[in-house]
């Protein structure tokens, strides 16, 4: 993270260059209407080790810079299809993203930002000239809409101070709960992980807006791992992001973590397989936010209702009762800590140099807005809520932040673990299901492909009619939307956080999911792509 002086050098010459942009000309093609410059200046660190060894120990300063030049219009440019495609790193200026991290000398940083936008400039042109032959043999949709509205001039600097990071304690840490699990009976593999991510990003723009903001991610990863004797691999692992260190647990605390983890890698070992079901779920806070975040987040982004590709679930939804419980879905990326905890999706102003706000998407099960970024998705009456992210090089769109579930239930876990048995016995169903944790998913948006999601089961059990339950493995999640968001039928009164990151077109991003759990009268699982091993041909060795 940077100090005031090195701030204050640096935004002097993103704005002296930004205007400098402005008078580029070319005959024949159209003017640069607005440019902006967001500089990010990351300091890493990362240790990983595995059996008590360390594997990798290695820091990095790096600062790239995302160019927007807009040529044309803020009525119509260059833009097509939301942004959606503005990624291709095939591109002339993905050459000049990376500038340099000296400040002793600003030189190379002011050459850098010329070689940049001199291509990213040449490039609009030419998507500019593309937009509008395109339109000699295709109808633009879009045409109707302003291509990016109108922001009012912000200033909002801030001076942040990076938590220390004890590069020698982290790497002996890593290799010390490594050694640790690696003496656990039935652990054939492991590896743990520690990552530091501090930030600062400077965003100016023609418009007059400045804001400097920091963001600080840690991360700390346990995987443990066993090759079975058919040749499977069951895994559980413990993923922690988190906004402080002191959100981390210490040793003694982690130690209990992982055996919580270890004891469910023996169920699982030991566990029954499946290769499908259909019939009523339970999914435990973290699952359910997942379901959530896959299954309607990403419909509501509002870049995707600009582009002729994408599938347009909730388009034309407005006022419309879209889940069939009373919940209500909410984007607050404003929402900086939950019950304590950092949520490190949080941010004060998006990639757009918009303020973020707390935007409603559902209220009690009905469609209230879209997720938004300066380019319009109505003719009239647009405002970006600011929800426009990327990492590096893309081109923002609206993205989630800190997403919410709420719900105004008092059934505790045990109430919907009632329900999940009622509803069994309802359907004449053999077993139902509890998903308690899951470790990531997927969705896909495109119109020319199915309307689905997923969500990978890392530990889940099997409920019988008389309540007894049984770890179960080989399966997870999927579902089409609207039938998964219809089915649900109860929701839990307590919500936990997730922490996570999220990838899309404009990259990976930090987000986070605050849900509770919920019961479903029926979701799908299908079976685990699955790649069998050959066991070992000789033992662990002893350590």
């Amino acid at each position: 993270m940077l100090q005031k002086r090195q701030v204050d050098s640096i935004l002097d010459i993103l704005k002296r260059d930004s205007k400098r942009v402005l008078k580029m000309r070319v005959p024949a093609f159209p003017n640069p209407y607005f440019c902006s410059f967001l500089l990010r200046d990351v300091k890493w660190f990362n240790t990983w080790a595995s059996s008590g060894s360390t594997y990798r120990r290695r820091s990095d300063h790096t600062r790239n810079v995302y160019c927007d030049i807009r040529v044309g219009s803020y009525r119509y440019d260059q833009v097509t299809e939301g942004g959606l495609f503005d990624n291709d790193d095939e591109r002339d200026s993905y050459n000049h993203v990376t500038v340099p991290i000296d400040d002793t000398d600003y030189s190379g940083l002011r050459h850098a930002l010329w070689r940049l936008s001199e291509s990213k400039f040449r490039e609009a042109c030419s998507d500019y000239s593309d937009r509008r032959a395109s339109g000699l043999s295709t109808i633009d949709s879009n045409k109707k809409y302003q291509s990016f509205t109108k922001g009012k001039a912000v200033r909002s600097i801030k001076y942040g101070r990076p938590e220390r990071i004890d590069e020698d304690r982290w790497v002996r840490f890593c290799k010390r709960i490594s050694k640790f699990i690696s003496k656990l009976k039935q652990v054939s593999g492991n590896f743990v992980e520690f990552d530091a991510s501090q930030s600062t990003s400077m965003f100016v723009s023609t418009e007059g807006s400045v804001v400097v903001q920091h963001q600080k991610v840690f991360s700390l990863v346990i995987h443990m791992r066993k090759l079975t004797k058919e040749g499977s691999q069951v895994e559980q692992e413990l993923v922690l992001n988190c906004g402080t260190l002191k959100d981390l647990p210490d040793i003694k605390q982690l130690k209990k973590r992982i055996m919580e983890k270890y004891y469910q890698l023996l169920d699982l070992i030991a566990a029954k397989k499946l290769h499908s079901f259909s019939g009523p779920i339970l999914l435990c806070p973290q699952p359910a936010g997942l379901l959530f975040h896959e299954a309607i987040g990403h419909r509501l982004e509002g870049s995707r209702l600009l582009s002729s590709g994408e599938g347009q679930t909730f388009k034309g939804h407005i006022g419309k009762r879209v889940i069939k419980s009373d919940l209500t879905v909410r984007d607050n990326p404003q929402l900086k800590t939950f019950r304590g905890k950092r949520c490190i999706g949080a941010y004060d102003y998006d990639d757009e140099g918009v303020e973020a706000q707390d935007a409603l998407l559902i209220e009690r099960g009905v469609l209230k807005g879209f997720l938004t970024t300066r380019a319009a998705i109505s003719k009239t009456g647009h405002s970006s809520n600011g929800h426009a992210r990327n990492r590096k090089y893309q081109r923002p769109i609206s993205r989630m932040g800190v997403t919410i579930i709420e719900s105004d239930s008092e059934l505790t876990f045990d109430d919907l673990r009632e329900k999940l048995l009622e509803e069994i016995h309802a359907q004449n169903k053999p077993f139902g299901m509890i998903v308690y944790e899951s470790n990531g998913g997927e969705t896909e948006t495109a119109s020319y492909d199915f309307q689905a999601f997923a969500g990978q089961i890392s530990y889940a059990t099997i409920v019988y009619p008389d309540g007894k339950e049984e770890p179960v493995k080989g399966v997870d999640f999927v579902g089409t939307p609207l039938q998964a968001l219809g089915n649900i039928i109860a929701v839990g009164r307590e919500s936990e956080i997730d922490n996570s990151y999220c990838g899309a077109e404009s990259g990976f991003v930090p987000v986070t999911t605050i849900s509770p759990a919920i019961l479903l009268s029926n979701l799908e699982l299908q079976a685990k792509d699955e790649e069998l091993y050959t066991p070992n041909i000789l033992p662990k060795p002893r350590t």
